[in-house]
């Protein structure tokens, strides 16, 4: 069966609307060299081409996105890191069902190529993989006073 392939433009515009919902700094840093872009291409060829294409689909709806929510003549990468930010939401709060769901697949994406770094998972704690000297204690909530 086909597998769908992105093309180099395509995974420059999965890194850069990548970075945008997961940026740089999140979970301390720990996965900041996580190349998204690459990540999302593995993500489209592993699946069926009719998979693969809906990612695809919100991968273009994005980027195109200021075309059709604005009416100027930019794209996602145009646009600077607040009116990236602020262009997601408006998509994940769409009207239209299917672009927020689109968008809403492309998020939870993004956010399982990032979580799912086992550097990631250290940090998390998840499943016990951290390290004992790694663990943060937790801190209580109200200032740390008890009653």
């Amino acid at each position: 069966m086909r597998r769908m392939k992105l093309r180099r433009f395509e995974v420059r515009w999965a890194e850069i609307i990548g970075r945008a919902l997961v940026p740089r700094g999140v979970l301390g840093g720990v996965v900041d060299d996580v190349a998204l872009g690459e990540e999302f291409r593995r993500e489209c060829a592993e699946p069926p081409w009719y998979a693969g294409l809906l990612l695809r689909f919100s991968l273009w709806l994005t980027w195109l996105a200021p075309f059709w929510t604005s009416f100027r003549f930019r794209t996602f990468g145009g646009l600077d890191e607040d009116a990236r930010e602020k262009l997601l939401e408006r998509l994940l709060e769409a009207k239209s069902y299917n672009v927020r769901m689109a968008i809403m697949f492309l998020k939870i994406t993004v956010c399982t190529l990032v979580l799912g770094d086992e550097r990631a998972l250290r940090k998390l704690n998840a499943y016990g993989l951290a390290d004992e000297a790694e663990l943060v204690p937790a801190r209580k909530l109200g200032g740390g006073r008890t009653s």
